[in-house]
């Protein structure tokens, strides 16, 4: 059975204010970025039929909840997902008939990435099983070890790395809602000179974490024609699992086989039916310019080994041949805790022509892949389409 092309489009986004320490709470940023979305698709909460929150640990009376607060009606789809992901299964649901108009939403609230968030407990264990802190370690220290792996394996020079943060300054100085473009532009000698986080990684080169919301609308495509802007089309969509929640390294890392990312990006072109010399602009996972190295990699853009180099050639930049990222990305833009949708809602804009100083020349088509939990462990790659 073929996906449901064009059966469904993305018809409202909206993004809260992204910022550290906001004085709010969860729910009222989820409830601002929905309603906020839904009015950018000229939609009535009333309409929303099917749900998928993106909130830690999701638990089926968080659908109950929220069923509530938008009407007291039945909801008659349910289910969790990542950003890209999530759009390809509410699109499929809707082919399907078990929905309408789906919801896709996620806030933070003082609730940092890392061990700040835990509560020490007084006596061993001090940490749950399976829980991939008893290695004394969070994301930064891992994906330095992945970095240093990569530059050893293919010969990268560090500075090839170092350029990522300084590209998506320069694009998040274009965009007025980004946390870090108002701090101005940065060289490669900034971020090398910043502090030490990890070995190699520099303060630079790590991404954000602060607070903030967002939300995604998909309506079928009866209901889309009606929406108060274009719609983007949803052309195919997959996502995929392979490792765990960096409580294991594969190994080897950079199977050649490919992983979670290399198999849903596949299948998403495949059911798209583009190839990836038809992408117009990105929106690519990139909370270490590693994780961008491999997985340019993984979804058959480049060769294994080659993605430093893609990087270092500028295809992802400005006036590149698949400019990436545009909003600032997750070093510059926003870093929510969970931010896998934020990259969808970038290519969305650009798809609608509606990004200002940052906007690009007619852009068609879009990819955007979300990512988490480990270099390529949980991942889920769209394609879109303009109007």
């Amino acid at each position: 059975m073929a996906f449901p092309q064009r059966e469904a489009a993305i018809v409202g986004v909206y993004t809260t204010e992204q910022a550290r320490g906001l004085d709010r709470t969860m729910w009222s940023l989820e409830l601002e970025a929905i309603k906020g979305a839904l009015d950018d698709a000229g939609l009535s909460h009333t309409q929303v039929d099917g749900l998928i929150p993106m909130a830690y640990e999701t638990p089926l009376n968080l659908h109950m909840a929220w069923a509530e607060q938008l009407g007291g009606r039945p909801i008659t789809y349910m289910d969790v997902g990542n950003g890209s992901s999530a759009v390809a299964k509410a699109t499929n649901a809707i082919a399907a008939g078990m929905a309408n108009v789906v919801v896709i939403y996620f806030a933070n609230a003082n609730n940092p990435n890392g061990p700040r968030q835990l509560k020490m407990m007084d006596k061993a264990p001090r940490v749950e099983d399976w829980q991939f802190m008893v290695h004394g370690a969070y994301m930064s220290v891992w994906y330095a070890m992945w970095t240093r792996a990569y530059m050893h394996a293919y010969g990268t020079p560090q500075e090839v790395f170092a350029e990522y943060p300084v590209q998506m300054r320069a694009n998040a100085i274009l965009n007025p809602d980004s946390i870090m473009g108002p701090k101005g532009p940065i060289t490669v000698e900034d971020v090398l000179n910043s502090r030490m986080i990890a070995s190699p990684l520099h303060l630079m080169e790590c991404p954000l974490d602060n607070d903030g919301g967002y939300a995604i609308v998909v309506a079928s495509k009866e209901i889309a024609r009606d929406c108060k802007k274009k719609p983007v089309w949803v052309l195919g969509g997959a996502e995929a699992t392979y490792t765990d929640s960096y409580k294991t390294i594969p190994s080897p890392w950079d199977d050649p086989r490919g992983q979670a990312v290399r198999r849903c990006s596949d299948m998403a072109f495949d059911m798209a039916g583009v190839s990836r010399d038809e992408i117009d602009v990105a929106g690519l996972y990139d909370c270490f310019a590693v994780t961008v190295a491999r997985d340019l990699e993984e979804m058959g853009f480049c060769q294994m080994g080659e993605g430093a180099d893609y990087m270092k050639e500028g295809h992802l930049y400005r006036g590149g041949k698949m400019p990436a990222n545009t909003d600032g990305g997750l070093m510059a833009n926003s870093h929510n805790g969970n931010p896998s949708g934020m990259h969808t809602i970038e290519v969305t804009r650009q798809l609608r022509g509606e990004c200002g100083a940052r906007q690009l020349k007619d852009p068609r088509i879009g990819v955007t892949l979300a990512q988490g939990w480990s270099v390529h462990g949980l991942a889920g790659t769209l394609l879109l389409a303009a109007d």
